[in-house]
This record gives structure tokens, sequence and C-alpha cells, in this order.
């Protein structure tokens, strides 16, 4: 019995598919893994009558699994914990009632977490001696969390200035649900379409800040790129080499 669930067990299974030990998933798979299902569950159910209730728990499920990544660096910790806070309780509270004050602070607060994240994450991708499914992991995290973080940097444009965008991006919703929890995966959608530079055009902006953030995500989005792939490569590199020795 004890042979038959070794065989079952997670580091078995990883054997069989033949990764080696230190590419076996770790805490930057798991955030991966969390930050999909908010973008691609989220748009699926919108509309559902359980749909601001799952986006909720996925981005908790997300800041969650941020602190877990980083929980041995106390100064990250202790500044992300600070931040989640506000962001979780706001969330929570705007389920019940609509609050133009309340929907500012979660935004402010959830787009300084995902900031600070992503300056932790890529921090380490500058620290690391080699090329791990985790490190991968990591470097696409930092890549998604930007969008998210930029897509609250918009709602927050949005929610100071109405009509900063040529689309009505917050939706007004029946009951006691705020705009922002109704309309979050639009702003998401657009921060995408800046951040990889698509372009579809459907979603212009018209404000000077709006205007300003998207260029600054469109530049941001090609230097990460640019300069990710040229750090993972190098590390390959350097891994390859001290491996032939």
């Amino acid at each position: 019995m004890s042979e038959k669930t070794s065989l079952l067990s997670p580091a078995a299974l990883w054997r069989r598919l033949g990764l080696a030990r230190h590419n076996w998933p770790g805490r930057f798979t798991i955030l991966l893994a969390t930050i999909l299902l908010l973008l691609v569950a989220q748009p699926i159910f919108s509309g559902h009558a359980f749909a601001q209730n799952f986006a909720s728990a996925s981005i908790a499920l997300v800041l969650l699994s941020a602190l877990y990544a980083f929980r041995t660096t106390k100064t990250y910790f202790t500044i992300a914990l600070i931040l989640m806070v506000p962001s979780i309780g706001s969330r929570l509270a705007l389920q019940f009632t609509s609050n133009p004050t309340l929907e500012m602070v979660g935004a402010i607060s959830s787009c300084l977490f995902l900031t600070v994240t992503v300056f932790a994450l890529v921090s380490r991708l500058f620290t690391v001696k080699s090329v791990t499914l985790d490190t991968i992991s990591a470097a696409i995290c930092a890549y998604l969390l930007m969008g998210v973080a930029w897509a609250y940097a918009f709602a927050l444009v949005e929610l100071r200035h109405p009509g900063s965008f040529s689309t009505a991006l917050l939706h007004s919703t029946a009951g006691n649900i705020a705009p922002l929890l109704a309309s979050l995966h639009t702003f998401i959608y657009y921060s995408f379409v800046c951040l990889t530079t698509t372009g579809f055009g459907d979603v212009l902006p018209v404000s000077e800040g709006a205007r300003s953030l998207s260029v600054m995500e469109a530049v941001f989005g090609q230097l990460y790129m640019a300069i990710l792939i040229a750090r993972l490569v190098g590390l390959e590199i350097a891994q390859s080499m001290t491996e032939e020795r």
C-alpha cells in the first residue's frame, strides 16, 4: 500500500514526467496558477450570479499566494501584509455596498500590493544563479501581475475622472455591487492590450492621465521582455558552461 502511495505522490509524478528535482513546481508556480485562474475564469463567469464572489475569491488567492511566495523576505512580507488588509477588506465590503471611497481605497491598495510584488519578483530574477521551472514561473508572474497592477491604475483614473476612455469601462450594475467589481475584467483587458502593444483600437485613452499611463505601460512591457529574455538566456548559457566543466 505504501509503495502504491509513493508512486502516486507528487515527487514520483514529476520524476515520471522527466523533471529533475530543481525543476519541480514551487511557490512561484503556485502563484502563476492563481494568476491564470484570475485572468481566465473572471471573463468567462462575467454576468453570472456568483461572478463577483468568484472574482473576489480569485483575487484574494493571488494576494495570498504572493504573500506566501515571499514569506521569508521580511521587508516585503511586512509591506505586502499592510497593503493586503485594506485591499481584501475593501473588496469584501464592496460586495454589500457601492461606495466610491471604498473603491478608491481598494484600487490603490491592490495596485500598490501588486507593484511591490512585481519589484520583488524582478529583484529575485536578478539574484538567482540558475534557470529552473520556478524561475521561469516567477518571470511570467511578474509580467502578468504588471498587467493587473496597471488595470487597477486605469480603474483609478476612470474613478477619479469619469470619461477618461472612449468606451465606458465602468459598468453600472443593479443592486449594491460596486461598478469596479463588475468592470475589473474590462480594465484588465485594456491593460494587456497596452502591455502587449496589440492596439485593437476598440478602447482609446481620452484624458491626459489615461494616455500617459497607456504609453508608460507599453514601454515597460517591451523593456521587460527584452531585459528578461537577455537575463534568462545569459543565466542558461552560464549554467551550461558550468555544467560542462
